[in-house]
């Protein structure tokens, strides 16, 4: 891909924030086609950076779930993928992004660009990823492990092992869509005692599989009890 100068000297600033150097620069350039920018491009064999977002955002999950996995040696299944989720999602990204001024070397259609596109999170974090598979190819694992985990650094330090305690079933949410794509579902199984003194039991289930039963003062607190409960049972060896 023939480069103007002013495209150059942006790539290369981006180099320098990435603190890796492309072998091959042209995949770094490809990183930076929005889709949008094939309608105005003359070269008809130009590419956007969609197949690269896709191995990126592959590659990204894998490095950071390995990650995850040997440096929090105590936390179970249900800790990390939400770890994961605050580490790798779209917001995420797209922050970091912009930090690095993906904006301003992205290749996009003069109408998208007058929209705002070039500043917006959704975008920028699209961008990433494809940055993320285009060093890849370029530097193979060993470089995209050294550039993502150098960019989420902060976030990684940042991560509390208590997190997963604030929420079960946000928690057992993202564990079950995360494993086979499926919502739990709860249910108020039973009820007893006085009215200013109600206790409620609820159960949980994942496409008509019953996971566990939790109790409570309300119903609110019946389903929670009822994830932490299932969390336990999906996190047990060979569940």
């Amino acid at each position: 891909m023939v480069m103007c100068s002013n495209m150059n000297s942006k790539l290369e600033r981006l180099q320098q924030r990435l603190e890796y150097r492309f072998s091959d620069v042209a995949l770094l350039r490809q990183a930076m086609v929005h889709r949008s920018y094939l309608n105005e491009a003359s070269d008809p064999d130009l590419e956007s950076n969609e197949r690269l977002e896709f191995l990126g955002d592959a590659i990204l999950g894998a490095i950071v779930a390995h990650h995850l996995y040997t440096k929090f040696i105590d936390m179970g299944e249900g800790w990390m993928t939400v770890a994961r989720s605050q580490l790798v999602r779209n917001e995420t990204l797209g922050r970091i992004g912009r930090e690095l001024g993906l904006g301003e070397c992205l290749l996009m259609g003069a109408g998208v660009a007058n929209d705002g596109a070039r500043e917006r999170l959704s975008v920028l974090s699209r961008a990433l990823e494809a940055t993320f598979g285009a060093v890849w190819l370029d530097g193979g694992e060993r470089a995209a492990r050294a550039v993502i985990l150098g960019l989420l650094e902060d976030g990684i330090n940042a991560l509390n092992t208590d997190v997963v305690q604030t929420d079960a079933k946000s928690l057992l949410q993202l564990l079950t869509q995360s494993r086979d794509g499926s919502n739990p579902t709860y249910l108020i199984i039973g009820e007893s005692g006085p009215p200013h003194d109600r206790s409620f039991r609820a159960s949980v289930e994942v496409e008509g599989e019953p996971l566990a039963e939790g109790c409570g003062r309300s119903k609110q607190s019946a389903e929670m009890d009822a994830a932490r409960k299932a969390l336990a049972v999906l996190e047990e060896p060979g569940a």
